[in-house]
């Protein structure tokens, strides 16, 4: 009889131990899951400082986000064009102009090619090839060759005073640009000119609601342009146009309100980046996702949680270089949406990977808002 009790009485007092054992066990794993990257950060070679070139121009910046310079790369990283502010001559007002260098040796190849100027600083554009480049004011688009800095074509167009910005694209080849025109009295609409002539070829449907507001592009191999459209919901939805007919030939995403806010191809042309802000979110709206080209299917969706400024796919579509508005800069695994590591390096603007895979950032400060920095980082071999 005693020795059952006493039995049943050490059974009893396990039971506590035992469940703190248990309990003891997973708060461990979870705080272990919470602090340790994932393997796939442990195994990644990470990017180290290799070289720095400065932009000392007077550069101009973007407005109302601070010392950003507006600065475009090509897409194999290899040339950078940025707008900066030409000395006055005389009584002249001082001329705005873009700079277009070449980035290993910081020497410049094409310009200065001098642009109106604008209220509000203009968008750069590379053509995919890298030979062309397409800048868009408040009132008109310039396209240059940039193989002989002869300028190609200057449209002009009616203020568009409902964006902060035009915003311009520019086809693989250099021979068409589309940008958003808003004439008076008649709704906004996303256009697609013939460079050479500088003549309208067709109107995109289903752009009066989106035209002012969001980013478009060029499909790298297609007739086709990328963006949203307006849908029968009231929603904007990440659409392709066939630019023969400027009708929409596929809804990407149907299910939720997208504002594109930058784009970004694989080198490989496998890849693209879309970054959006998805309007019927009430939680984490601020969304990029990496898509198969091919089929747009999508690979993964990074939360990122800011507004994007700027991100570049390495080429071989593995990698994801996010610029956001909290002013700093990660890299991301675009097929698991692991962040990789970050960058501390001053406040970012823009990046780029070139061809051979190194990661390129600009960098300035708040005090020297017209100076910036080109930075080079590279893994250890």
């Amino acid at each position: 009889m005693n020795s059952s009790a006493s039995a049943s009485g050490k059974k009893r007092s396990l039971m506590p131990m035992l469940r703190f054992a248990v309990i003891s066990i997973a708060v461990l794993a979870l705080v272990v899951w919470m602090i340790l990257p994932p393997m796939e950060t442990l195994r990644f070679q990470k990017y180290n400082l290799e070289s720095t070139r400065a932009l000392t121009l007077p550069l101009i910046s973007l407005p109302d986000v601070g010392p950003r310079p507006v600065l475009a790369f090509s897409a194999d990283g290899q040339s950078a064009a940025f707008i900066s502010t030409r000395a006055a001559v005389d009584d002249e007002d001082p001329q705005t102009q873009i700079t277009v260098i070449d980035v290993p040796t910081g020497t410049a190849k094409a310009g200065p090619l001098v642009i109106s100027n604008s209220r509000t600083p203009p968008t750069l554009e590379f053509s995919r090839d890298g030979n062309s480049l397409a800048a868009a004011g408040a009132t008109e688009v310039r396209v240059w060759d940039l193989r002989d800095s002869r300028e190609v074509a200057t449209i002009t167009l009616p203020d568009v005073r409902l964006q902060s910005r035009r915003y311009v694209a520019i086809s693989p080849d250099g021979t068409r640009v589309a940008t958003s025109i808003q004439e008076p009295d008649q709704d906004p609409g996303l256009w697609v000119f013939e460079c050479e002539t500088g003549q309208p070829l067709i109107k995109m449907e289903r752009t009066a609601g989106t035209a002012n507001d969001d980013r478009f592009v060029f499909h790298p191999t297609e007739n086709q342009l990328i963006g949203t459209a307006d849908s029968d919901s009231a929603q904007m939805h990440l659409c392709v146009w066939d630019i023969g007919s400027g009708k929409v030939v596929q809804e990407v995403i149907t299910n939720e309100d997208c504002q594109t806010l930058a784009y970004t191809f694989s080198l490989s042309g496998n890849r693209v980046a879309v970054a959006m802000y998805h309007g019927s979110r009430e939680y984490y709206p601020y969304v990029t996702t990496v898509f198969e080209l091919a089929n747009w299917t999508p690979v993964t969706k990074i939360d990122n949680g800011n507004y994007v400024f700027w991100m570049a796919l390495r080429p071989d579509g593995t990698h994801l270089s996010l610029v956001d508005g909290s002013g700093e800069v990660a890299l991301w695994s675009a097929d698991s949406g692991n962040r990789l590591q970050n960058f501390q390096l001053g406040l970012p603007s823009a990046t780029a990977f070139t061809g051979g895979g190194a990661l390129l950032l600009v960098t300035n400060t708040d005090e020297q808002p017209d100076s910036a920095s080109i930075v080079n980082l590279r893994t250890a071999e």
